[in-house]
């Protein structure tokens, strides 16, 4: 297996020997991720580990096991977040965080998430097979709620960084729901003072790296995400007697907005992209016009302008269309964020001293580093998704993409651990 690959950012050949990255590995990614893995398995192979379900508390503990066998101080917050430290030689020099997030979709996959944490686990496993010992202090986190839940998505990395509003709309609900309190989440937020940056390996969720056949992808930055909640409003009818010419059909008008926003998307930019991912309809009778459909409207891209242009044009479409009308509520507003240039430029240098060709990319999906990039500078790396797949039982990535994975990251450890 010997690839060779020209792609900006990498303007000189290079030669990828999966031989040699396996010959360097002394790391045990997969190992760690099966160990992982063993909750929340389903009967069809997919995986289910919820936000504070006993699948992922069974998973945590095991990964609090493992930063334990590693030498490292442990804790839990109250958000559910798994966080180790492992102590730097030089007292003093500021920390470098890795992590990514232990829960899944309902039926996921193996990947999403936990093969950071893993990939994390192995590098400072590594560097103890080897006898490194760092000059900062390392720390790893695993969190809790990253995928959508009833507490929003990035619930762990938004506490821990203050990004969390306890005091929104059925909030504090939610959160007694889970036997949480906001006093709870305001004190589980940290001080990042001491903090030099925060680096996250995950799969990539996308197709790109798999159709280009390369083993990693250096992120640029984490779209936005916008949702709104769209309610159109029309005027309830027998389904037999109301001629067409005079329905106020708030689900035809539902329909319009929809496919009108699919195409005004496509217009603006091929990596906006807007989804109507939830819908109601009421009275949801077979015999009666609706009057009242709900629908969920999202939109991502790393430059916000677009998103709001997206929105903007929606509205106005809206009052164009007759016999009903809409209302527009702002359900989450995460807007996108830069990866450090600086850490781009880290893993650059560590995938050329490794020989990984690489592709420089942006993030559709969000992660744990788009909370933490409030606080600190972040850098994120990929690996390739076989066809694109995720949050899907069939989610898979080749075990040696995994390795190289681990490869860099501990690559760009070293490098950034002999600055102060």
């Amino acid at each position: 297996g010997v690839i060779f690959y020209t792609e900006f950012f990498n303007p000189v050949p290079v030669c990828y020997d999966e031989t040699e990255s396996k010959r360097r590995d002394t790391m045990d990614t997969m190992g760690y991720l099966r160990k992982i893995g063993q909750f929340g398995k389903n009967p069809d192979g997919s995986y289910t580990r919820r936000i504070f379900s006993p699948e992922w508390e069974r998973a945590a503990d095991l990964v609090r096991s493992e930063m334990k066998a590693l030498s490292m101080k442990t804790d839990r917050d109250a958000a559910g977040n798994e966080h180790g430290v492992l102590l730097g030689s030089v007292p003093g020099l500021p920390a470098i965080i890795l992590g990514s997030h232990l829960d899944t979709v309902p039926s996921g996959g193996l990947y999403d998430g936990a093969m950071g944490v893993a990939a994390a686990l192995a590098a400072l496993s590594r560097a103890q097979k080897e006898g490194v010992i760092f000059r900062h202090p390392m720390e790893i986190y695993a969190f809790n709620g990253e995928e959508f839940n009833p507490l929003g998505a990035l619930f762990g990395s938004r506490v821990l960084t203050g990004w969390f509003d306890s005091e929104a709309p059925h909030m504090k609900d939610a959160l007694h729901s889970f036997g949480k309190t906001g006093e709870e989440m305001a004190a589980a937020r940290r001080d990042f003072a001491g903090v030099k940056c925060y680096l996250e390996a995950h799969i990539e969720q996308g197709p790109e790296l798999a159709a280009r056949k390369l083993p990693v992808g250096i992120v640029t930055g984490i779209a936005g995400v916008f949702r709104y909640r769209v309610i159109c409003h029309g005027m309830a009818n027998h389904s037999g007697t109301t001629l067409m010419k005079r329905r106020h059909d708030a689900m035809v008008g539902m329909a319009k907005l929809i496919v009108y926003g699919d195409l005004r998307c496509r217009e603006l930019d091929d990596h906006l992209v807007f989804t109507a991912g939830t819908i109601k309809c009421l009275p949801n009778s077979a015999n009666v016009v609706p009057n009242r459909v709900e629908a969920t409207f999202e939109m991502r891209h790393l430059d916000r302008t677009l998103t709001d242009a997206l929105i903007a044009d929606i509205k106005t479409y809206a009052e164009t269309i007759p016999d009903v009308t809409f209302s527009f509520e702002t359900r989450e507003e995460k807007p996108g964020t830069y990866c450090d240039k600086g850490l781009q430029e880290v893993f650059q240098n560590a995938a050329d001293r490794l020989h990984l060709p690489y592709f420089v990319m942006p993030s559709g999906a969000s992660h744990d580093a788009h909370a933490l990039a409030r606080r600190v500078p972040v850098g994120m790396i990929f690996v390739p998704s076989r066809d694109g797949i995720s949050h899907n039982g069939k989610e898979w990535t080749d075990a040696k993409d995994v390795r190289a994975a681990g490869n860099l990251l501990y690559e760009a450890l070293r490098i950034l651990d002999k600055e102060d």
